[in-house]
């Protein structure tokens, strides 16, 4: 779906995914991982729809779900004793929590860049990265047009192949592996060749050889540097939180969330050795600041459509 986000200038987007990337995995708070990853769920939404939903509930939640229990089994750090095994290992809680909090990170981390891949396309980053790096960039684009070309290229070998076969011998296991061999074999060829003539017309073209011109459709507007400002003034606004301990977790030995002190309420269960310390006032701002760049984008498509809905309502 095409939105208003992704027809702002490249520098906005690769600004904004950088940001929200970056202090996804800089801050562990559970305020901030909750609201990073409701706005990649979200955003994500936005973007594919239904599809979507499969990664989400086929990809995400399983993934998360599994660090959460494997940190949780395999680590044996805090002080909140859950049970005890045979062999003596106490089960406690911080490793629990802290399992959820970097399931939540790999999760957030993985959905921004699902939803990177839908708004900066190869000649954006080639915008980006052409004129100070041309070869790194040379390099990524043709990396991210790989995945999806031998993805369509081994469809249709396997199609191909599949005719070969009869209906009663398609259903044999064996036969499907051999299939599937003959498959990856034909795609290797194919592509070793393909990057033999890829190489042979850059080297026509005299690629590489003496400065080289640099065209660029993309124009920078007002609303461009309004959005870009926007987004340097909460990476400042989340730099300084961070240099001055704000927002802080820790989940081991034990739980404490907002300060280093432990002198906040235990909640809960008294058992329990968790401490949460009040927000400050300058934290509260920041945790403001933070759910607006994570929504940036769909603020930005929520009041595209608005004045669109306007315009055809005058018409």
């Amino acid at each position: 779906m095409a939105t208003g986000f992704k027809n702002y200038h490249p520098w906005v987007n690769v600004t904004f995914f950088i940001s929200v990337i970056v202090f996804g995995m800089m801050f562990l708070h559970p305020v901030c991982l909750a609201v990073s990853l409701f706005a990649a769920v979200c955003f994500d939404l936005r973007l594919k729809g239904k599809k979507a939903l499969k990664e989400i509930f086929g990809f995400i939640l399983p993934m998360l779900v599994f660090v959460t229990l494997i940190n949780g089994v395999f680590n044996h750090y805090g002080m909140t004793v859950l049970y005890e095994t045979q062999k003596g290992n106490n089960i406690t809680l911080e490793a629990y929590v802290y399992g959820l909090t970097t399931g939540m990170t790999v999760a957030t981390t993985i959905l921004w860049f699902f939803c990177f891949n839908e708004i900066v396309t190869a000649d954006k980053i080639m915008y980006v990265l052409g004129k100070g790096v041309p070869g790194i960039a040379l390099v990524i684009t043709m990396s991210l047009r790989f995945v999806p070309l031998y993805r369509k290229k081994y469809s249709e070998i396997a199609q191909a192949q599949k005719g070969f076969l009869q209906e009663e011998e398609d259903k044999k296991i064996i036969n499907r592996i051999k299939n599937a061999v003959s498959c990856v074999s034909i795609l290797i060829t194919w592509a070793l060749e393909n990057a033999i003539e890829t190489s042979d017309s850059m080297r026509a073209r005299n690629y590489g050889q003496g400065k080289r011109s640099f065209y660029s459709r993309f124009r920078f507007t007002k609303s461009d540097a309004f959005a870009i400002a926007s987004v340097v003034i909460a990476d400042v606004a989340m730099i300084i939180c961070k240099l001055t301990d704000g927002l802080y977790a820790s989940y081991n030995p034990c739980i404490i969330i907002n300060s280093q002190k432990s002198s906040g309420e235990t909640f809960l269960f008294k058992e329990i050795n968790a401490t949460l310390n009040p927000f400050s006032t300058f934290e509260i701002v920041t945790i403001i600041i933070y759910i607006l760049l994570c929504f940036l984008p769909l603020i930005i498509d929520l009041k595209e459509e608005l004045n669109w809905r306007r315009l055809k309502s005058e018409t």
